[in-house]
Parts: C-alpha cells; sequence; structure tokens
C-alpha cells in the first residue's frame, strides 16, 4: 500500500538553478552581456534623425529625459533594463558633451540615440510581454499565493530565470528565451503546487506527525490508512489541479477528518492500552455514560444493564423513528 510522506515536495532550487545556470551561459555564449539587438542600426537612425531634427541641442536632450521618464513608468527597469540603461548612459553623455560647450552637430546624436535606445525598449517590452506571456502570467499566481514567503529559494531562483530569459530577448535572441520558458513552466507549476500543498495540507501533515509519535500508524493501523489515503488523494488533486479550489477544499476537508478520526482512535486505543486494573473500570463506565446521555435525551427506558452495542443499535432504532415521525 502506498503510503505519504511527511516531507514536503523535493526542493526545487537544484534543477531550477540548473536551469538558470544554462539560460545564463547562453547568454554569454551569445554576447547579450554586452550588447542589445540592433544597437548598430539604432545608433544609425539616431545620426540621421539628428541631422534632420530642426531643434537645439537642448531640446534635443530635453526630449530623451521626457523619454527616460516614460521609460521608467513602463517599468523598462525590469522589461528592458539594458535599453533603459544606456539611454540613460546616452542622456548623460549628451548632457556632458553640451555642458562643456560641445556643438550641437556632435551634442544631438548622441541625445538621439538615447531617445532611440528608449523607444527600442518600449518595443522590446511588448515583444517579451508576447513571448514570455505564460511564464509571467504564472509568476503574478505564484506572487497572489505568496510563494515567495513559503518558498522563497525557489521562488527568487524563478524570478531570476525570468530575468535571464529578459535578457535573451534584448538581445534578440527569442528561440534561446522561448526554450528557456519551456523548460522553466513546469518547474513554476511545482513550485505552484508545493505552495498550494504546504497552504492547504501542512497543518494536516503536522498532526499526522504528533499522531505518529503517539505510534497511532501502529495501534490504530485502519485508522491512520485512512488518512494517508485521503491525504495522498488531497495531494494528487493539487498535482494535477492547483487551481481547482473547489475541488482542493473539498479533498482537502476529507483529508482533515480521517486525520481528526485517526487522532481520536489513537487517542483512546492509548487510553485503554494504558489502563491498569485501577482505571480499566472507570473507562467502562465514561462509555457507558456517553450512551446514557442519549437514552435520556431519547426517554427512552433504561438500557445500561445491556452490553454496549445493543444498547447503540436501540438508540439508533429510536432516532429513526423520530426521524420518520418528524416527516
Amino acid at each position: 500500500m502506498q503510503t505519504f510522506r511527511l516531507t514536503t515536495f523535493k526542493p526545487l532550487v537544484k534543477p531550477l538553478m540548473t536551469l538558470l545556470s544554462t539560460v545564463f551561459a547562453v547568454s554569454l555564449m551569445t554576447g547579450c552581456a554586452a550588447k542589445i539587438a540592433n544597437i548598430d542600426y539604432i545608433e544609425l537612425e539616431a545620426s540621421k534623425d539628428a541631422a534632420m531634427a530642426d531643434e537645439s541641442a537642448a531640446k534635443s536632450i530635453q526630449r530623451a529625459q521626457m523619454n527616460i521618464e516614460l521609460g521608467k513608468s513602463e517599468n523598462l527597469a525590469y522589461f528592458a533594463p539594458r535599453h533603459l540603461k544606456l539611454a540613460q548612459e546616452k542622456l548623460l553623455e549628451a548632457r556632458g558633451m553640451h555642458t562643456s560647450g560641445k556643438p550641437d552637430g556632435e551634442v544631438k546624436p548622441v541625445a538621439m540615440a538615447s531617445k532611440k535606445t528608449l523607444e527600442a525598449g518600449l518595443a522590446t517590452k511588448k515583444l517579451v510581454i508576447k513571448t514570455l506571456r505564460p511564464a509571467l502570467k504564472h509568476k503574478q499566481k505564484l506572487e497572489e499565493i505568496k510563494a515567495d514567503k513559503y518558498y522563497p529559494e525557489n521562488f527568487n531562483a524563478v524570478s531570476a530565470t525570468i530575468v535571464e530569459l529578459i535578457d535573451l530577448i534584448e538581445a534578440g535572441k527569442i528561440d534561446q528565451a522561448q526554450l528557456g520558458q519551456k523548460k522553466l513552466l513546469p518547474l513554476m507549476h511545482a513550485n505552484e503546487v508545493e505552495t498550494i500543498e504546504f497552504i492547504q495540507l501542512q497543518p494536516i501533515k503536522d498532526q499526522l506527525n504528533t499522531i505518529k509519535k503517539q505510534n497511532g500508524d501502529s495501534i490504530a493501523p485502519k485508522s491512520w490508512a485512512l488518512a494517508q489515503k485521503t491525504l495522498l488523494q488531497a495531494q494528487g488533486v493539487i498535482s494535477k489541479t492547483p487551481r481547482a479550489k473547489k475541488q482542493i477544499m473539498s479533498a482537502t476537508h476529507d483529508a482533515q477528518r480521517a486525520t481528526d478520526h485517526a487522532k481520536v482512535i489513537t487517542d483512546f486505543s492509548n487510553e485503554i492500552n494504558n489502563a491498569n486494573s485501577d482505571n480499566a473500570e472507570a473507562i467502562a463506565l465514561r462509555v457507558e455514560r456517553w450512551l446514557y446521555r442519549v437514552s435520556v435525551a431519547l426517554n427512552t427506558e433504561d438500557i445500561r444493564h445491556r452490553p454496549f452495542a445493543e444498547q447503540a443499535a436501540t438508540l439508533a432504532t429510536e432516532v429513526k423513528k423520530l426521524m420518520n415521525k418528524a416527516k
């Protein structure tokens, strides 16, 4: 018979870090650590536009600054950080040249390069969102369920991998980014599953750990086995459909009931096993009182002289009679 594991899912850090290392290695091999896509073309177009622009260097710098502010508001620091950084560097260079008295003809191409680079960054953001839509949406879901709180190492590795995929897209390596995303998505699913499982099932696992320490697995094996079975079923539901809230709630409820039952049986079994000649009768009389309270509530005759099983059967019959009368 299959038994559940008291530990949670195997850590995802190793496979995530392996993927992250692979993606980072691709970044280095393709040279995207040094260059963004089409930068030579961007600078060439900037020089052409600067030559045709009927405006001063100061005005070009002002326009570039406005673009930088737009880039910040569009969160290019995340979606196209290399573009934003280069645009800021070009703007700083243009300002320095202008302050030092360089001719407008020399300053404007640099300021225009800042503007054009930022515009390319905005286009890159759209491409990133389109290309990495599944991973970005999944990351949002992980944030909603607070995966960063429950499994910070795994979540941080996921986030770092997405950053590297964005880096590849900035370098124009779309195919590599798509391949990396394909490998990342199953790990993101596993991160979601382990988070949902922890939230929903960890209290049950902790309770089962306590029951096991009380020898519940040996002293109440049937109840223990049922608790294991329902927990495994809940884990299966979460693993397959971590967003099926109703099904997860139902499966978790069943697992909790079975675990609570295992605790009740374990506690009472231990009490019976630990009983001696002085308190054995007290346990039997306590059970008798439980049945007698029901008997009194039903207004039946005193049947405490009969075996417990017969008392229970008689009381059940009386309850059925009352239910039939109520219909």
